[in-house]
């Protein structure tokens, strides 16, 4: 199921990269914060997060980011993550630009510095929205479900993230 899944986003990803579009192909930097509920095999019922995703206008209904992100789920319960996302948008409009997000990356879960263990396929999918806020910035919005297996004998996690953050585009 999992080489599946990474097939599938790989697919989306060639074919999102090769679109034509009529919107602005732009890229921007996209930094947010996030609040976490744990999946319930963790030691504490929240965390925070921190990241930043370099992304691509493609199209007017897709984007394309590459995402990375740190987790503090809790004492010595960290995670660290690269991804690429696909966000399909429902409608771009200035005020309200709802979407959809899929993404698959790498995950390494524990401690850091990487101590060479615990390091796995992270997927992730989820909804979300923009607003326009000037001419070169969008506040964003979204909620995700983010899951990967685990090495070592350890359960698989899933953990919901609620996220903020803005779009900063290089026009």
């Amino acid at each position: 199921m999992r080489l599946f899944l990474a097939c599938m986003m790989s697919a989306l990803s060639a074919h999102c990269a090769f679109a034509q579009s009529v919107a602005d192909k732009t890229w921007y930097v996209a930094p947010t914060v996030s609040l976490t509920i744990n999946d319930s095999a963790r030691t504490d019922s929240t965390g925070v997060a921190g990241g930043v995703a370099l992304g691509k206008v493609l199209s007017d209904h897709w984007n394309v980011e590459l995402a990375g992100q740190f987790v503090s789920f809790g004492d010595q319960d960290h995670q660290a993550s690269l991804v690429l996302d696909g966000l399909y948008f429902l409608k771009r409009n200035k005020t309200f630009s709802p979407f959809i997000t899929l993404g698959v990356g790498g995950v390494h879960e524990g401690p850091l510095p990487n101590d060479g263990q615990n390091r796995d396929l992270l997927l992730r999918g989820g909804v979300g929205f923009t607003t326009s806020l000037s001419r070169n910035v969008d506040f964003r919005m979204d909620a995700r479900y983010q899951w990967h297996g685990s090495t070592g004998g350890a359960p698989d996690l899933g953990d919901y993230f609620v996220s903020a953050g803005l779009n900063i585009y290089f026009k």
